[in-house]
């Protein structure tokens, strides 16, 4: 799962600004995401709510997905 998660979150990172960077990797099951270079408090509290969301909603989505199986 964290696999399909990670790769759900990849076109929000691609277009990460205020000089940004977010990387996420996974080892496992563990999905691992660094926030690089926000300079505002506020914007990395606001990231990590949308990745967050993201997250949820790709939860959502896979376990709806497999208990269909």
């Amino acid at each position: 799962m964290a696999q399909s998660v990670m790769q759900a979150l990849a076109p929000d990172n691609k277009l990460a600004g205020y000089g940004m960077q977010i990387r996420a990797t996974v080892k496992g099951r563990r999905l691992k995401v660094v926030i690089k270079g926000c300079e505002r408090v506020e914007t990395l509290e606001a990231t990590v709510q949308d990745i967050f969301r993201c997250i949820r909603a790709a939860e959502s989505s896979l376990s709806k997905t497999s208990s269909k199986r």
